[in-house]
């Protein structure tokens, strides 16, 4: 008839039924699990295996721990060796004297020492300690430099000084070598066209707001060389806009 529901049937295999009553039997020993009315549980009677099992939790137990429960048992123990010294206790004494020998560690065999300074004598800058480069040597040096790239990442301040060059369209290389002076280095922005150099110096490492010694002598330097130097502070780049900028460094004069 329509509407009649259809009786349930089980869906299980053979196949199935058997693998879950071996499973019965393995874990339980036979005894079934789900709840029938009138079905006896299969630990009645085992106080003794419940007691094994159980989480030990004793009569009247309040849960977890509270902060102040810690914070008590803390004051109340104390460290063994409180206000003991080397000077009134054996077993500080004994500590403190296997802590120093454990600091100072082996001693090397001659053997050791040998292989370590041959493998130091490997850096080309070994036994230089006390010791000044020759004038050739520090000609290399300067060439090698000359040639790296620091830093590898641009500040937050060059960044933004470098897009609003990009934004009136002037052209610009960073990190230049200006090799063109004495204490030659690398330079945040070099403007070629107009032949300026824009350095953006933190305030930290740069000791604002007077500036360091360094900085001072390669500024007189490029300006000497003929170039236009505009240092600018980090606090300033951060509140600066656009038009700041332009005003700052003197478009008219110098970029127009």
């Amino acid at each position: 008839m329509v509407g009649e529901p259809k009786p349930q049937t089980n869906k299980m295999t053979d196949k199935q039924t058997k693998e879950k009553q071996n499973t019965i039997n393995l874990v339980l020993g036979g005894k079934e699990t789900r709840f029938k009315k009138g079905n006896i549980p299969w630990n009645k009677g085992m106080k003794e295996f419940s007691k094994q099992y159980s989480m030990g939790f004793k009569k009247g137990h309040k849960g977890f721990r509270t902060k102040e429960s810690y914070k008590a048992q803390f004051e109340k123990n104390t460290v063994w060796n409180k206000g003991l010294t080397k000077e009134t206790d054996e077993r500080v004494k004994k500590y403190a004297k296997k802590s120093a020998e454990g600091k100072t560690g082996k001693k090397l065999s001659k053997e050791h020492i040998k292989k370590l300074i041959d493998i130091a004598k490997m850096n080309p800058n070994f036994g230089m300690k006390g010791k000044k480069h020759s004038e050739e040597a520090k000609i290399k040096i300067k060439k090698s430099r000359a040639k790296q790239i620091f830093p590898v990442k641009d500040s937050s301040i060059e960044v933004k000084i470098q897009n609003f060059l990009k934004e009136l369209n002037i052209e610009f290389f960073t990190h230049q070598y200006m090799k063109e002076i004495e204490h030659g280095y690398q330079c945040d922005i070099l403007i070629p066209s107009k032949n300026m150099v824009i350095e953006c110096d933190g305030d930290y490492w740069h000791n604002y707001p007077i500036g360091n010694e360094l900085d001072h002598m390669r500024t007189k330097e490029l300006l000497e060389k003929g170039f236009k130097v505009l240092r600018l502070w980090e606090n300033e780049i951060n509140n600066m806009e656009l038009n700041d900028f332009k005003t700052r460094v003197q478009w008219k004069k110098y970029l127009c």
